[in-house]
């Protein structure tokens, strides 16, 4: 597979510095059609996902109840999905009978740095934290580890070492990639030429990036993906105007994925204006907007992460870790995170709910609390 990434920055119009990368023949990207058993072999890593969702990710009780007056700090730092995953579990803190806090960050490092430092003065029975790179706030990190305060990190790959529970580490995020690879292949008859749309102020992108492109050149190495930076910052505004002119400067390009589909906000919209109507896209973990899109028939998949079901899963692990009980293997492992390949015909639920796999996630972890 002839690999491009490509990093751009948005000034009076848009420049592009483009670092390139090829195993093969350089030259322009052409179409051969997919091989039967490429196809074959991409329908085999999808077809578990489609029309059903991956097993509910906690089976173990809680053993302990969570001590009267517990409180559990998020770090909140505006980014649409990252507020929307503090809004889901607040009613399994609820449930729960702790309280949950939010302390708000901005999108800068000083930002972070001061959010994180006022979490540490605060001393919490614990901290989650969604997305926001360890790295940015490395030595907060270190004190909260050496106060003995836990730290559930939703979507962020920090080591082994980091003292950080990851339930959806590393290894969720790779097959993210993986299965958005997949899809591609089993779903094209020709070879693909796709972009994949990141951020590199999430700490998943890099893990995600990793399972695209690897799988994607494993089942079809004539197949080609860009990879280009869209700035978390220009999220629900100037995100659709870089993706367009870019698909422009890169008329052979067919598919476009996404780290985080929250960056096709506003994107159909200007991919009709500009003409740009036959281009797969491929989504994954969509906000209500986009499962709005899909079934409007205006996307063409998300794989969907069950936000709600990882919301209520981050505060069961606080509460194991708070009482002293080891969380399960699959969160330890980074693996707790429920899949889903959305389709439009799958969008039956009212989309500004979310997708929800396990509609009964309260009863499940209600029982499993012991409430």
């Amino acid at each position: 597979m002839r690999t491009r990434v490509l990093t751009t920055r948005f000034m009076a119009a848009i420049a592009a510095v483009t670092v390139l990368t090829a195993c093969g023949s350089a030259g322009p990207a052409t179409s051969a059609a997919i091989s039967k058993d490429a196809q074959k072999r991409a329908q085999d890593i999808i077809t578990p996902l489609v029309g059903q969702p991956s097993a509910f990710p906690i089976t173990e009780p809680l053993t302990s109840p969570v001590p009267a007056g517990t409180r559990i700090a998020y770090i909140d730092n505006g980014n649409a999905l990252v507020s929307l995953v503090y809004k889901l579990m607040q009613p399994a803190a609820a449930q729960l009978g702790v309280e949950l806090y939010a302390v708000r960050a901005g999108t800068s490092a000083s930002g972070v740095q001061s959010a994180f430092s006022t979490v540490v003065q605060q001393r919490p029975a614990a901290v989650i934290n969604t997305a926001i790179d360890p790295a940015l706030w490395n030595n907060q990190r270190q004190e909260l580890v050496a106060a003995g305060i836990p730290v559930v990190s939703l979507g962020t790959v920090a080591g082994a070492d980091s003292g950080l529970v990851q339930p959806n580490g590393a290894a969720a995020f790779e097959k993210q990639g993986r299965l958005q690879a997949a899809w591609l292949v089993a779903n094209s008859e020709k070879t693909v030429h796709a972009v994949l749309y990141e951020h590199s102020e999430i700490a998943y992108g890099s893990a995600v990036k990793k399972g695209f492109e690897s799988e994607l050149e494993d089942l079809c190495p004539d197949c080609t993906a860009r990879v280009v930076q869209i700035p978390i910052a220009e999220v629900g505004n100037k995100a659709p105007e870089r993706i367009v002119s870019d698909l422009r400067a890169n008329p052979d390009t067919g598919a476009v994925v996404f780290q985080s589909s929250a960056a096709a906000t506003g994107l159909p919209a200007r991919l009709k204006v500009a003409g740009l109507t036959d281009i797969k896209i491929v989504g994954a973990n969509p906000v209500p907007t986009n499962l709005q899109y899909l079934k409007d028939k205006q996307a063409t998949v998300e794989l969907g992460a069950d936000l709600n079901t990882l919301a209520w899963t981050a505060i069961d692990t606080a509460a194991r870790l708070i009482v002293g009980q080891k969380p399960q293997q699959n969160v330890l492992d980074g693996e707790a995170l429920v899949q889903q390949f959305l389709r439009p015909e799958d969008i039956t639920f009212d989309p500004t709910l979310g997708f929800s796999a396990y509609p009964d996630v309260a009863a499940r972890f209600k029982t499993l609390w012991g409430k």
